[in-house]
């Protein structure tokens, strides 16, 4: 049980709400986000049987975006694959030959037009995003949504330069960036200038003890059905993949090609364990990585775009390519 203050109250113990998060965490992490019917194991309906709802939320989510963080939006395609350019107002002279390329989260199965992630980077970093709607499962397991990113990334080097983009994502974006990472080293493509793979995961066989713990919304709602249940949504995306396949699992790629990594978690997120084994694997490799964890922040909070440790991780991603990008 869950109190007005956000304490978590077991059997035998309590956990409270840490002092040292912000006013409007603590307001947050006291508020159930899934009203007042939590979800069960039992009765979980997997994401893409309600998509077009789901869809709708984020790109209602996105809006919300938009209104924090002003920037222009373009739909286009690139290598024929819908994109979205979003760009900053004001772009600065020293980004006019950069671009990210962001991949949006959504447990591959939702997300079409999510531009969650892609507008508060583009508006704070004043650089130009290209969000890509990569192709969703269950109709298109893996590798669709890696070919899609793929696609997109080449056309991109028509353009510009490696060493001038940079890729990002944060759930299944995450997932996703680091197994196209595994792909382009596995081709022998050129490297992006630095990645960012946010609260996901480099091996999709094993999401460790954090996962065992914590719900996507921390101690709110039940745990995520194993990947081998009819209604898991990455285990839709994975099928029939090994997950001891480096394309699949990049925890098993060369490491040591992988560019600079930068990789973002909270103390309460199913995905913590995850995030951290992936990072130790990183840098075990010799690969520049760094690591932010969050104090008592669930699965992806910079969605919540109030609280001061959202602004703060937009502000650390950004930073984090204008420091790697054109060197």
């Amino acid at each position: 049980m869950i109190d007005a203050e956000g304490t978590v109250h077991f059997d035998n113990r309590t956990i409270r709400v840490p002092n040292t998060v912000s006013p409007e965490a603590r307001q947050y992490l006291a508020t159930s986000p899934f009203g007042d019917t939590l979800p069960t194991f039992d009765g979980h309906v997997p994401a893409w049987k309600m998509r077009a709802e789901l869809d709708a939320g984020l790109i209602a989510l996105s809006e919300q975006a938009r209104l924090a963080y002003p920037v222009d939006i373009e739909e286009s395609k690139i290598a024929g694959i819908r994109i979205h350019w979003v760009k900053p107002l004001e772009v600065l002279s020293a980004n006019r030959e950069k671009v990210l390329i962001n991949l949006h989260g959504g447990a591959f199965v939702i997300g079409s037009g999510s531009l969650i992630e892609a507008i508060p980077v583009a508006n704070v970093g004043k650089i130009p995003v290209v969000a890509v709607d990569y192709r969703l499962a269950p109709e298109h397991p893996f590798p669709a949504a890696v070919d899609d990113s793929i696609a997109v990334y080449k056309e991109l080097l028509k353009t510009y330069d490696p060493k001038n983009i940079g890729i990002y994502g944060t759930s299944a974006g995450g997932i996703l960036t680091a197994q196209v990472t595994s792909r382009l080293i596995a081709e022998g493509l050129p490297m992006p200038a630095a990645v960012g793979m946010f609260t996901g995961t480099g091996d999709m066989g094993d999401f460790g003890d954090s996962a065992q713990i914590f719900s996507v919304a921390g101690f709110w709602g039940e745990l995520a059905p194993p990947m081998e249940h009819a209604s898991s949504e990455l285990g839709a995306y994975r099928g029939k993949a090994d997950p001891k396949d480096a394309l699949m699992s990049p925890i098993y790629a060369d490491l040591g090609k992988f560019p600079p990594s930068l990789l973002i978690t909270g103390t309460r997120d199913a995905m913590l364990s995850a995030v951290c084994l992936f990072h130790r694997a990183i840098r075990r490799a010799g690969t520049e990585a760094e690591l932010f964890v969050y104090e008592a922040m669930p699965h992806a909070h910079w969605y919540v775009f109030h609280l001061p440790e959202s602004r703060e991780v937009v502000d650390v991603i950004s930073r984090f390519f204008d420091e790697r990008l054109g060197k």
